[in-house]
């Protein structure tokens, strides 16, 4: 029993069962409770599947995970519907974004451990960088841009711990930042002068120097296009997360009622089933992408702080575990895993607050959906395995 790490296990299931419940109260005239509480259940089961597997196994089969992930999205990519991201099986339908979160991090674990030591070569890191895009344009196109930033996450992360400098990771994020500070020219030129003064005083060769110098300058002159190529309702997102109240009764509705909803919960909040936003239907997507704004209507800011703190401890507990694996593909791993689960929350709870753009990634464990869940459990399950064998080793 003492190589049980209880802590994760309490955490999923305390997030799971305030998930059900939430769910609930947020139309109790429907089954969706029923149904999350039946995924939760095959998601424990897989949890203990993954518990018990050999971690050698997941190491031996990481190129099939990979090309397993691939042809997933491939089969969600080529359906005929405008929004591509479910695949149906009878009366049933899962998201396989869901799972090549799990197989992509497993196969880029495995990679970078067998290239340890070499990560800053380019031999190494443009092959890591290959293995994230494919999967991440593919999401894209189906499109669904919040879960594509999750194989972004992943792959910093799994970086840093594979021994990538500090100077090496603001090399690879300078395109996004460039591009991001070129909404404005002052801002972007702002930023490529300090771009210049990080590459002139850390020395680096000159190669190095003009390819970075070169490739931030066009990425911010072409920003422009870049701009005009995305989805109108992307784009539009990005422009009413900057201002709400510029489309109020459309793509501005959900942040506006979101705020309502958690605002209006103030410290103890409406009590359950007393939410009028969630009640009377005005709080959009309330089971999925904005469970968090039904939790702070009804249980108000109490509520939320509970449930922060219980996913606080869970990452904490992950945190831990990556610390304390003793070889670097366990280690890639627990990180690879943890980071699916904390940028789901990171961008789910800044999204209901505001604070980032609607980008409809679900809540780890309590948002409604069968595939999350379970994805979700599956990543416990790994966690456990590490904590129990992680010394091992492939």
């Amino acid at each position: 029993m003492k190589s049980v790490d209880w802590t994760l296990i309490v955490c999923a299931l305390l997030l799971t069962i305030i998930g059900v419940v939430l769910i609930y109260s947020a139309n109790p005239a429907n089954n969706f409770w029923i149904r999350q509480s039946v995924y939760g259940l095959v998601g424990i089961g897989i949890m203990f599947l993954m518990w018990n597997i050999p971690l050698r196994f997941h190491y031996s089969f990481g190129w099939i995970y990979y090309g397993l992930a691939i042809v997933l999205l491939l089969v969600a990519l080529f359906q005929e519907s405008a929004v591509k991201r479910w695949v149906p099986i009878g009366p049933f339908s899962f998201q396989p974004s869901e799972f090549a979160k799990i197989f992509v991090a497993l196969a880029l674990s495995r990679f970078l451990y067998d290239k340890k030591g070499e990560i800053e070569k380019p031999k190494a890191f443009l092959p890591v960088i290959a293995l994230v895009l494919v999967p991440f344009f593919i999401v894209m196109g189906q499109p669904d841009l919040g879960t594509a930033m999750v194989f972004t996450a992943i792959l910093v992360t799994s970086i840093y711990t594979a021994g990538m400098s500090e100077l090496s990771l603001f090399l690879l994020a300078s395109p996004f930042l460039s591009m991001v500070m070129a909404v404005h020219w002052i801002a972007w030129a702002v930023f490529f002068v300090v771009l210049l003064a990080v590459l002139w005083f850390s020395k680096v060769r000159l190669l190095l120097f003009s390819i970075s110098a070169l490739g931030n300058l066009i990425i911010g002159v072409f920003t422009p296009a870049i701009w005009r190529s995305i989805h109108d309702y992307q784009r539009e997102r990005i422009l009413v997360f900057l201002d709400p109240r510029r489309d109020p009764f459309g793509a501005g509705y959900q942040i506006i009622q979101s705020k309502i909803a958690l605002g209006s919960g103030q410290f103890w909040g409406k009590g359950f089933l007393r939410g009028t936003q969630t009640k009377l239907a005005f709080l959009p997507a309330r089971q999925t992408d904005f469970i968090f704004s039904v939790l702070g209507e009804q249980f108000g800011f109490v509520g939320c702080i509970v449930v922060l703190f219980i996913l606080f401890c869970l990452f904490y507990r992950i945190l831990k575990i990556t610390d304390n694996a003793r070889n670097l593909y366990t280690r890639l791993v627990a990180i690879s895993v943890g980071t699916i689960l904390f940028f789901g929350t990171f961008v789910n709870v800044g999204m209901v607050s505001g604070i980032m753009p609607v980008t409809g990634i679900p809540l780890p464990f309590i948002s409604l959906g069968g595939t999350s869940l379970i994805t979700s459990f599956a990543t416990i399950g790994l966690l456990l395995n590490i904590y129990n064998h992680g010394i091992e080793g492939p």
